[in-house]
């Protein structure tokens, strides 16, 4: 999607030139909305030059508050015990002891059993090294107690959430610096997030440590992340604006010693029902 036109609250002919142009090449309506919300248009002028392209949202039956999003409730500090990482370049937060050591070592049991080479949806091979374990394919109640613990902390319902991953590395692994959001207007972004958007939040939780190695390095920030065990690192991958937020480039350190073990879990612009718990 190519937009070069200046930031302006008045829709006129440039803009009406650049939606009609975009809506001819089929392009996503819901991301067409969200770029204009962005420039400051109005939902109800953006209905009006829209007409019968403007998107009813078949999932979420709204449009998407991206400053609600920015203000979910673990970011109310004061109730769900979460630390603010002293930063403006990007909302993220740690929280200790968010799971128990029984619970690590359980979920560590389960995931074991099932583990796949992981992938990624851009870069070449060996970007990323791990193993994953798909625990919400297992329909486990005790995977789905931590799956629901996850979305309760955070403040955000199942249905706006992919499925609870675990992701282990052995020495030698790691995960290249890497964004979690999908770049726009890339294929990755057309075939992962068309229909339920792009990725928020993403909730990690170490579950071991004793490893050598095995930090996740936030690059903007200067800030490595060192395992602890049932620690839990949470960020918003956007803006306060909706926008993907470039800071956001992170990577896993190279095991050198030990293994690591991670939950990963990230959410979505949209979903069915309430957004927010």
């Amino acid at each position: 999607m190519n937009l070069t036109v200046k930031y302006t609250k008045q829709f006129d002919a440039t803009w009406q030139g650049w939606l009609t142009e975009n809506l001819e090449r089929k392009c996503d309506p819901f991301e067409l909305v969200s770029i204009l919300q962005k420039n400051g248009f109005a939902l109800s002028t953006i209905k009006e030059h829209m007409g019968s392209s403007f998107p009813i949202a078949p999932l979420s039956g709204s449009l998407i508050d991206y400053r609600a999003i920015a203000n979910v409730r673990l970011t109310r500090t004061e109730s769900s015990g979460a630390i603010k990482v002293p930063t403006e370049k990007v909302q993220i937060y740690t929280l200790e002891d968010f799971m128990t050591e029984e619970e690590c070592n359980r979920i560590i049991a389960i995931s074991n059993q099932y583990l796949r080479p992981s992938t990624v949806t851009t870069g070449e091979q060996g970007y990323r090294t791990s193993s994953t374990s798909d625990l919400s394919l297992l329909h486990d109640p005790e995977v789905e107690l931590i799956d629901e613990k996850i979305s309760k902390t955070l403040g955000i319902t199942q249905a706006y959430a992919e499925g609870i991953q675990v992701q282990r590395y052995e020495i030698g692994q790691e995960f290249r610096q890497h964004t979690d959001y999908f770049s726009p207007s890339t294929p990755e972004y057309t075939k992962y997030a068309g229909n339920r958007g792009q990725r928020t939040w993403t909730f990690m939780v170490y579950l071991n440590d004793g490893m050598l190695g095995g930090g996740t390095k936030f690059f903007a920030l200067n800030k490595t992340f060192t395992p602890k065990k049932g620690m839990a690192v949470i960020w918003n991958n956007l803006t306060i604006n909706g926008a993907p937020n470039p800071a956001t480039m992170h990577s896993g350190l190279p095991i050198e010693a030990g293994h690591k073990i991670i939950i990963t879990k990230w959410f979505r612009e949209r979903g069915e029902g309430p957004m927010f718990c």
